[in-house]
């Protein structure tokens, strides 16, 4: 039990902290209802569930990096930077392919309405 409290609290401290986490979160609450309305089909939400959770286990890591670069050093590091952005650019190529996913099975469906 005491597992599930830290990370709980760990999403929680992300989700406050952390504008983009929660610009994630929206977006994968609005991916979901027009999911609901627009019918997809179990086999599209397992893809969607699985996009939806690697661009918000990707946005977890990129954060925890991030805190930990910081909590290092506070003042700027050539390497540091490097890291942080390395991280971020994990979160775009999830996020990339979580959008195109996304157009994969929305789109067509958003046309024949």
């Amino acid at each position: 039990m005491r597992s599930f409290y830290y990370a709980i609290s760990g999403l929680m401290y992300a989700l406050r902290r952390e504008y983009n986490l929660r610009l994630h979160a929206g977006s994968a609450a609005a991916v979901c209802i027009a999911g609901l309305f627009l019918h997809i089909s179990k086999t599209e939400w397992l893809l969607v569930v699985a996009a939806v959770a690697a661009v918000i286990a990707a946005e977890l890591i990129n954060t925890a990096i991030e805190v930990l670069c910081n909590h290092v050093t506070p003042e700027h590091h050539p390497a540091i930077k490097q890291v942080k952005d390395i991280s971020a650019a994990a979160v775009l190529v999830v996020s990339g392919a979580a959008a195109i996913t996304g157009a994969i099975i929305f789109i067509p469906k958003l046309f024949s309405l």
